[in-house]
């Protein structure tokens, strides 16, 4: 069986946000457009990138931030441990695969005093995230092929909040429990379609990816009776890479070089949530190619890249192999 742990772009996985408000209005409660406007906020922050940074192809960590007016910046910090492996022994033009992946999130805030008195508060969201799916590889040509998929994601978010500044207490904390100091669990469906382009010239191999990704959320338990999630996105990405030998070995294994860069648009409420629509990606990764399996491993790369949006940056340290 060949088991790939792949090694692709920042390959979004987004949710979207919720529509409390009706439900607060109906339930009498003072809510102030500061609190709205934070809640918001802090769930779009917190459940959007949930899945756009726990959706890495490869074993990685990351370290991102955005960067906001009036208010202090949000950093993110990720770990991702995917997998995928065929279910045949790579023959025929049908090939099915199961995939999975554990992510961590974990989105630092905080809010400005309203009145400009005081600390900020400061908000600390943490999410794991457990996902499996299938999907099959469909070859159309010796160097393109197609791949369909459909995954199914659990995660449990927990959201806390330090009201540090006397107007927070006196305004905000009436609402803890409600829109401060809560926790979710979610279920995410996603089907992806994605076309493969692969081709060797010489020694160096070309690789380019399209795909597009329907994003369905769902939740299914709130320690608020104010937040619950029912909302789609959609997310297409472009990448290219390019493999070329360096001409050297290090424990008797070929190296090579493979810079990659990609393009993804986000659409939809998330979109609207993260104030974010297209996102960049560029790094490399060193590869080596073992001429007999290394510790199971017949090859491991490893890398590194730079993440680039509207008022957005950060980083992904990856590693990746093929068994």
């Amino acid at each position: 069986m060949s088991v790939w742990v792949r090694l692709a772009p920042l390959t979004l996985f987004i949710v979207c946000v919720f529509q409390p408000w009706q439900k607060l209005v109906a339930q009498g409660s003072t809510i102030t457009p500061e609190q709205q406007r934070f809640s918001n906020e802090i769930i779009n922050e917190s459940v959007n990138t949930t899945t756009l940074f726990a959706s890495q192809d490869t074993f990685s960590t990351g370290r991102f931030a955005k960067h906001r007016i009036g208010q202090p910046n949000t950093s993110y910090n990720t770990i991702r441990t995917p997998f995928e492996a065929l279910l045949t022994d790579g023959a025929g033009s049908v090939q099915p695969f199961v995939q999975g992946s554990i992510g961590l999130l974990k989105v630092v805030g905080g809010v400005a005093p309203v009145n400009g008195v005081g600390e900020n508060d400061l908000s600390t969201s943490d999410l794991i995230s457990v996902a499996t799916g299938l999907g099959a590889y469909v070859t159309l040509s010796e160097d393109f092929k197609l791949a369909a998929s459909i995954s199914l994601a659990y995660s449990h978010l927990r959201n806390n909040y330090d009201f540090k500044n006397e107007y927070s207490q006196k305004f905000f904390k009436p609402e803890d429990d409600l829109l401060y100091n809560w926790s979710l669990d979610l279920l995410t469906y996603t089907p992806t379609i994605r076309a493969l382009y692969q081709s060797k010239f010489g020694e160096s191999i070309v690789q380019y990816t399209l795909g597009y990704s329907h994003i369905f959320n769902d939740s299914i338990a709130s320690s608020s009776s104010a937040i619950t999630i029912n909302s789609a996105t959609g997310l297409l990405w472009n990448r290219f890479a390019y493999t070329q030998p360096l001409g050297i070995e290090a424990i008797s294994a070929p190296l090579s070089l493979r810079p990659f860069f990609q393009w993804s648009n986000i659409s939809g409420k998330a979109s609207k949530g993260l104030d974010l629509v297209n996102l960049f990606e560029v790094g490399a990764d060193l590869v080596m190619d073992f001429k007999e399996k290394f510790i199971w491993f017949s090859q491991i790369s490893w890398g590194g890249s730079y993440v680039t949006g509207d008022s957005f940056e950060g980083y992904h340290i990856g590693l990746g192999g093929k068994f």
